[in-house]
């Protein structure tokens, strides 16, 4: 028989009660805990493969430039050698034309015509060739409000030949970046253009300049084409490369180039409502600077 020490008094209950309330709060903090490690640990692997991506970014615009270097210095060779036999060629064929003109040649002198727009299309390649070439810039403060009035009288034909309009917008008239005036209405009319003929008739293409932020001015130039191909968009910087029946596929090279040149970067996307968008982000520099303090001589960019 049984004595009443056998039995769980009233006292002991509470206690049971309690050490279960404890078992459970040790789960709940278990469980988030283990929510904690799981999201950091998701995070964690996120931020490595966007590093990731980063990194295989950092290391194609690396080797471009490389190859932008090495293939600088082989230009400025070759176009050398080729404008020599060039300036040869433009010296007899005006003779033959004043030869041709005395003797009322008219048959030979609409072949000349020919020829001589033949040396204009390889004097337009050497010269897109020596833009690549690495040498001294002088860069000083451009009112950006004229660099955009040169570009549109640039493009005024071409636009009319694309039946495309193109509105620029300037937050600020007065802004200024730091640049050689001719090398950026380069870069800037080689976009306007690229987007007006990347744009059906009817359409805009829009130039639009941002306010300064953090001493940088961003100019934007955007199409409402079908946008940029993403299995080729790594590689349209890349010399010679290009989608256009007719071209060298120098264009966005040299704009690449010229930018990086001035202390900038040129990047492109594709923007979510469609198109493609270039933005060109330059140093601001402040008109008022005097002569002085608005030269700099800048050597472009080398592989080193």
């Amino acid at each position: 028989m049984r004595s009443s020490q056998d039995y769980p008094t009233v006292s002991q209950a509470p206690a049971a009660v309690q050490s279960g309330d404890e078992l459970s709060e040790l789960l709940r903090q278990y469980t988030d805990v283990a929510e904690r490690l799981q999201r950091t640990h998701q995070a964690l692997q996120e931020e490595v493969l966007r590093l990731r991506q980063e990194l295989a970014s950092k290391d194609r615009e690396l080797e471009l430039r490389r190859r932008l270097s090495a293939l600088g210095e082989l230009a400025a060779g070759v176009a050398h050698e080729v404008r020599n036999p060039l300036g040869a060629i433009q010296l007899y064929s005006g003779l033959l034309r004043n030869q041709c003109r005395a003797h009322q040649l008219g048959s030979a002198l609409q072949l000349i015509d020919k020829i001589e727009a033949g040396i204009q299309a390889i004097e337009a390649v050497v010269q897109d060739t020596l833009a690549l070439a690495p040498r001294d810039r002088q860069l000083r403060a451009c009112p950006v409000r004229q660099i955009i009035d040169r570009v549109r009288d640039a493009t005024l034909k071409t636009l009319a030949v694309c039946q495309v309009s193109l509105e620029a917008g300037l937050a600020d008239p007065e802004v200024c970046v730091r640049a050689d005036p001719d090398g950026l209405q380069r870069v800037l009319v080689n976009l306007v253009v690229n987007a007006a003929e990347a744009s059906p008739p009817g359409r805009v293409v829009r130039l639009e300049v941002e306010p300064a932020v953090d001493k940088e001015v961003r100019i934007r130039v955007c199409d409402q084409g079908p946008g940029l191909p993403e299995e080729i968009r790594h590689r349209i910087f890349d010399p010679f490369f290009t989608t256009k029946q007719h071209g060298t596929g120098l264009g966005l090279t040299i704009a690449h180039r010229l930018i990086e040149a001035y202390g900038g970067r040129l990047e492109a996307r594709n923007r979510p409502e469609g198109g493609a968008e270039f933005t060109v982000a330059l140093p601001e520099a402040s008109g008022s600077d005097s002569d002085q303090q608005q030269e700099m001589e800048v050597r472009q960019f080398s592989a080193a």
